[in-house]
């Protein structure tokens, strides 16, 4: 039963509707999307162009490399992969260090220039997990990487493997386990963080964004040197691991540039493609 301000509500929305038959307009409107038209216009020309830009720089990537841009490819989503997977990450980049057979490409590849002298054309090894004395205090330790050059020994690498740990701690007690050996010592830490000089711990910080670019550039030397594409093809895919779990570089974008499509990708892709093919540092 309806009490007397419902009825009064009702009677109103009554009115209104007659009202509404009696005088609302019988001539139907056409919204103008013309305004809306010319913008998307603009914006696929702008995106056009800038899918064209990326897709010459993808062009001379693969000229460079002789296989399709890893870029282009969905390599970097494998769970093995995830960036929460340091150890596999250690295992690829020891794999990727080994099997470019030159030390100066690898000591480049690491940031180590100072020695790039003193080590190239000798022989080298990588370990991994190897013990040393000390690691945290009062406790012996494991590091990612050793890597030996020189036969007998001239220089030590020791590499740590950070995707998202962020303890530094064991790093001190490497170093001074390392040093107890007769020959030139470093340490790298391979990271995706700002860490600051007193973290690093002697170590010396080489992003994995420097990692990327400074392997592509490995590699692109490695195929103009050796008739092993499945080799290459194997290490371009851990670069796409790095470059899309670790750096977000996503490969919508670089597929549909690669078209000929407009599309919109990552904010510094296009510039991370060209200071990697022409050699400059990020």
């Amino acid at each position: 039963m309806q009490t007397l301000d419902q009825e009064r509500y009702v009677a109103t929305l009554r009115q209104w509707a007659e009202w509404a038959r009696a005088y609302a307009s019988r001539q139907t409107y056409r919204p103008d999307w013309s305004a809306v038209d010319a913008l998307v216009e603009a914006a696929r020309l702008r995106l056009l162009e800038d899918a064209s830009a990326l897709r010459e720089l993808l062009d001379r990537s693969r000229n460079q490399l002789k296989l399709v841009d890893p870029l282009v490819y969905d390599l970097g989503v494998h769970r093995w992969l995830s960036a929460d997977r340091e150890e596999s990450y250690s295992d690829w980049l020891a794999w990727v260090l080994e099997r470019l057979k030159d030390a100066a490409a690898v000591l480049r590849l690491l940031g180590i220039e100072d020695l790039v002298s003193m080590c190239e054309g000798q022989p080298y090894r990588v370990e991994r997990e190897t013990g040393v004395e000390e690691g945290l205090p009062e406790s012996a330790g494991r590091i990612d990487l050793l890597i030996h050059f020189g036969e007998p020994l001239v220089a030590l690498v020791g590499v740590e493997v950070k995707t998202w740990d962020q303890s530094y701690e064991k790093q001190r007690g490497y170093l001074r386990s390392l040093r107890k050996y007769r020959c030139l010592v470093r340490g790298v830490l391979v990271a995706n963080v700002e860490v600051s000089r007193r973290d690093l711990h002697g170590f010396r910080l080489r992003r994995w964004k420097e990692v990327s670019m400074a392997m592509r550039r490995a590699i692109a030397a490695y195929v103009r040197g050796s008739h092993e594409p499945a080799i290459a093809a194997m290490m371009l895919g851990f670069v796409a691991a790095i470059e899309q779990n670790l750096l977000g570089l996503g490969t919508t974008g670089a597929r549909r540039a690669a078209k000929g499509l407009p599309t919109f990708f990552p904010q510094g892709l296009a510039d991370y493609l060209r200071k990697t093919l022409e050699g400059d540092s990020c």
